[in-house]
């Protein structure tokens, strides 16, 4: 970027420019995407800057991505090789917090050939690895294929991993009801509490399944719920009301019935469409 259009670009935009060309050319890099709240138009002031960085064998060595983020980060504001939720480097530029999350793209490749062949099910974010392609902004892509993989996924979503998660997902809401009474019921409070987040990751992995969206991860997720038509009624207002309940309150489970049940009488009302 040129110094003249450093001068009408934004902040946001001069430390993203610095970060995309710090890692373009680092071993293995083959594509770099802008996602999170940025990238789907619902950051704030507090939010970072989420670079999903697409990799084969073999990425950079820690010490390298170091050497060459340290250019550009803050002066003792960079940490490399975080494994929590798999493989980023977290840095400070320009006042603003950015996370690199790396992502072997020939893994996401495999799991979106299982999504539209055999389909992926499971309780929670199935397919939120594909959102931050599908919403986000492809920075550098020099072969085509972060784009092309893209396209697929836009064009269609994978019926194969809609039909499984239709099938699977009410039955794990209905089970998981019954734990939270019996939690309840026995005043084990810490029972409760961990049903009521089960119920609402698996509430909202079926929601966004039903409506065909891919899974935008655990934050903003209300905000994301008023893209999908067929919801319950009044879905948001409700869970915010069933959010402020304590867990020793009996309405929770009433509160959250009802919602799992209108989702699910949604969800077979569209798998009974569908066979018909």
């Amino acid at each position: 970027m040129s110094a003249a259009d450093q001068e009408e670009s934004s902040p946001l935009e001069i430390s993203l420019s610095r970060v995309v060309a710090a890692v373009t050319d680092l071993d293995g890099v083959v594509g770099i995407s802008l996602g999170g709240s940025i990238s789907m138009g619902l950051a704030d002031e507090a939010s970072d800057l989420d670079l999903y960085v697409y990799w084969r064998e073999s990425l950079a060595a820690a010490a390298d991505r170091h050497e060459r983020l340290s250019r550009i980060a803050d002066v003792e504001n960079i940490e490399v090789d975080i494994r929590m939720w798999g493989l980023e480097d977290h840095l400070q530029s320009g006042d603003r917090s950015v996370e690199l999350i790396y992502v072997d793209l020939d893994d996401l490749q495999a799991e979106v050939e299982r999504a539209y062949g055999e389909g992926i099910c499971g309780e929670g974010f199935v397919t939120a690895r594909f959102a931050y392609l599908v919403y986000g902004h492809i920075l550098y892509d020099p072969t085509g294929e972060l784009s092309e993989l893209q396209a697929r996924l836009l064009n269609a979503y994978p019926e194969p991993t809609r039909r499984l998660l239709l099938q699977d997902n009410p039955k794990r809401l209905r089970i998981y009801l019954d734990h939270l009474n019996l939690a309840l019921a026995r005043g084990d409070l810490l029972a409760v509490q961990q049903r009521r987040y089960t119920i609402q990751m698996v509430f909202f992995n079926l929601l966004f399944a039903l409506n065909r969206r891919y899974h935008p991860g655990e934050k903003r997720l209300l905000a994301h719920s008023k893209q999908c038509p067929s919801r319950p009624y009044e879905c948001v207002a409700r869970w915010e009301h069933s959010t402020r309940l304590v867990a020793a309150d009996f309405a929770l489970a009433e509160s959250l019935s009802t919602l799992v049940e209108e989702l699910c009488d949604l969800a077979a009302q569209d798998s009974s469409s569908e066979a018909s």
